[in-house]
């Protein structure tokens, strides 16, 4: 492949690239209380595709990183929320997630690496390309960052007690890591993290829902809850506070499970089971259908 068959093979991957971006981008706007120190892109140039190519003895249509995308945060949690936003996008029909690993080699390097596969689509390319994108913590990418400098680019033989002492302050600033994120979320169960006026973020939200409701929503859920709650306005933590102290929300949730025709059996195992913090988003959110609904139920007895 010369490097004009090479660039024109890029194309697409572009193309998805610049896609992927602007929705990760608006993704990241709607979650203020997530700390990103850097998002960046980045396309394979065709030296490194063709360097990689012999070194590895691959063909460069087989590459997954012909396209990257790097995303740094604060800490270990903010990664999985993140990793959200694409495990999300992977429900749409043109995006599979082939791999998604937490990397620890031996060498030091830690990372979350996700491999995603769209599939041919006309607003980008009939044929289908992958992104590689890799989301660390600031300590894992400043160690990724002196360890690319002083061993894989720099092509030096080092000591084994060299090496085991790098692989040492890998270690220790995992450790660090691990720290960070507890008193992460010591901060979270403080009061200081759900002040009312604050912007609701996906860990304020856990908090709110804990106290109001007594109930555990998983981060992965809270990501999905705050987007949504933010698209109808209840943006702020106080307003999500008053939201799930709406009685009249409850009041809906034990009309429906008190329903005792065969006729709505489903629908009320279904309501039952699930959190109550879904039937306020569920229903609640459409509290004028809900009652509608619940009418028409009760004319069906």
């Amino acid at each position: 492949m010369n490097s004009s068959e090479f660039y024109r093979f890029r194309r697409p991957y572009d193309r998805v690239l610049r896609q992927l971006m602007l929705e990760l981008e608006f993704f990241i706007e709607d979650l203020v209380g997530i700390n990103i120190y850097t998002l960046t892109s980045r396309l394979k140039t065709y030296q490194s595709a063709i360097e990689k190519s012999k070194r590895l003895n691959l063909k460069i249509h087989e590459m997954h990183d012909i396209a990257g995308i790097r995303v740094v945060v604060s800490t270990i949690d903010e990664v999985d929320v993140i990793a959200r936003f694409f495990s999300r996008k992977s429900d749409s029909k043109d995006l599979i997630i082939e791999s998604d690993k937490t990397i620890e080699r031996a060498n030091g390097y830690r990372a979350r690496h996700l491999v995603l596969e769209f599939s041919g689509h006309y607003s980008r390319s009939m044929y289908p390309t992958c992104v590689e994108v890799q989301v660390l913590t600031l300590l894992q990418s400043t160690f990724n960052y002196i360890s690319r400098a002083w061993i894989y680019k720099a092509n030096l033989e080092l000591s084994k007690e060299w090496l085991s002492d790098f692989q040492r302050i890998s270690n220790e600033l995992h450790d660090i890591d691990q720290r960070i994120n507890q008193l992460q979320q010591q901060v979270i169960q403080s009061s200081l993290s759900s002040k009312p006026d604050d912007p609701i973020t996906p860990f304020s939200c856990q908090k709110i829902v804990n106290d109001t409701l007594g109930e555990t929503i998983q981060l992965r859920d809270s990501v999905d809850l705050v987007r949504m709650l933010i698209d109808v306005g209840c943006d702020t933590n106080g307003k999500l506070q008053n939201f799930l102290k709406r009685k009249d929300i409850m009041a809906m949730r034990e009309q429906i499970i008190n329903m005792d025709a065969e006729s709505v059996k489903a629908l009320v195992n279904f309501v039952a089971k699930m959190p109550i913090y879904s039937f306020y988003t569920l229903f609640g959110l459409r509290y004028e259908s809900t009652k509608e609904l619940i009418q028409s139920l009760d004319e069906l007895k």
